[in-house]
């Protein structure tokens, strides 16, 4: 048992004929998108109580910190995209990746997106009147 509802799993929002097929296959959030609140920062939120004095480092970046990608995400939030929207999610993460040197999980690729798009409002308004708002 999976803990999960019967058939909550088994909920595809882009329908069967989705032909995504990106190599990320540890990241859990393919269709529900792992994200939290951390706009004061900009970066996620680290659980105090790990024991930071076993690492090397007292200071590890979030990536290497964690021990799965919805370590410091206490929150899970379901996103039904435009295809568009993936479209260009697809093309920012190999951008990033190109620019990075590293591949990219989609959960880290969407939170940050997500932390730029607030630090940005004004754009996020613009995106919102051409959709209807406003009007």
């Amino acid at each position: 048992m999976t803990g999960f509802k019967s058939g909550a799993s088994d909920d595809d929002p882009l329908g069967s004929g989705d032909s995504d097929t990106e190599t990320d296959t540890t990241d859990s959030s393919d269709i529900t998108g792992a994200q939290s609140s951390t706009l004061s920062s900009g970066e996620p939120e680290v659980d105090s109580s790990q024991d930071k004095s076993s690492s090397s480092s007292p200071e590890l970046p979030w990536i290497f910190d964690r021990s799965s990608i919805t370590d410091g995400r206490e929150k899970t939030v379901q996103l039904h995209l435009q295809q568009s929207t993936l479209d260009a999610q697809r093309q920012a993460k190999s951008d990033v990746e190109s620019a990075l040197g590293e591949t990219v999980k989609k959960a880290d690729l969407r939170e940050a997106a997500i932390i730029v798009g607030l630090q940005q409002a004004d754009d996020v308004t613009g995106i919102l009147e051409e959709w209807g708002y406003g009007r």
